[in-house]
């Protein structure tokens, strides 16, 4: 919804696009917070 209305976020934050929450597997989530990640939130 951000996008839509074009709301300002921090650059901190980074968005990264899945064609579906199902295709979030365990290893992609384990390499986010490896590379220094402080949260994650998937949203479906």
């Amino acid at each position: 919804m951000a996008g839509t209305i074009r709301a300002q976020y921090p650059t901190s934050l980074r968005t990264v696009l899945v064609p579906c929450t199902g295709r979030v597997g365990v290893d992609l989530v384990m390499r986010a917070f490896g590379r220094g990640a402080d949260g994650i939130l998937i949203v479906g």
